[in-house]
């Protein structure tokens, strides 16, 4: 098969995941699609280095990733970015309305693209892509205690917002 061929075959099969990819980090359709157009040119450029200790998807997705990374890293309100701590009352009943709502994939993807920038780049890595605390910290160039503390607040955001919309359906 030739060069052109394969790519042309690998980009009608991966795009898609990755526009998805790109789309959990930065929240905008027209943007993770321009992210993931990057990520593949750079994945073309840089096919040589794939060393097949993965799958090629994962490959295709860890570049993804970093493109998203990257231009995040590039916006000043990541970095300036002030976080809002949402306190939790741990209420059964709140817990048990949640647990019994059937929510959708696009409601969860919704309501994490609504998350703060810092939240939700971490809740992504942590929770999605599955980076420990310590790779989260390297990557984004934080501390591993501010990682807990932007997941942590990530996870009382979504959950206080899952709560808001299992209250909505109950009433009506």
């Amino acid at each position: 098969m030739k060069r052109a061929e394969f790519w042309a075959k690998q980009y009608r099969s991966h795009i898609g995941k990755m526009v998805g990819v790109c789309y959990r980090y930065v929240g905008d359709w027209p943007l993770a699609e321009d992210l993931a157009q990057d990520a593949f040119l750079k994945a073309i450029e840089n096919g040589h280095t794939f060393r097949a200790l993965g799958s090629f998807a994962s490959w295709l997705e860890k570049i993804a990733v970093n493109e998203a990374l990257m231009y995040l890293r590039s916006r000043t309100d990541m970095v300036e970015m002030e976080e809002n701590l949402v306190q939790e009352d741990g209420s059964l009943d709140d817990d048990s309305l949640i647990q019994g709502a059937e929510f959708t994939q696009e409601e969860l993807v919704e309501l994490v693209g609504t998350l703060p920038v810092k939240q939700r780049t971490v809740f992504n890595l942590y929770a999605v892509d599955h980076y420990p605390h310590k790779k989260i910290a390297e990557t984004l160039g934080i501390s591993v205690a501010n990682s807990k503390v932007l997941l942590s607040r990530a996870r009382a955001e979504l959950q206080q917002r899952l709560l808001v919309l299992a209250k909505k359906r109950v009433e009506g």
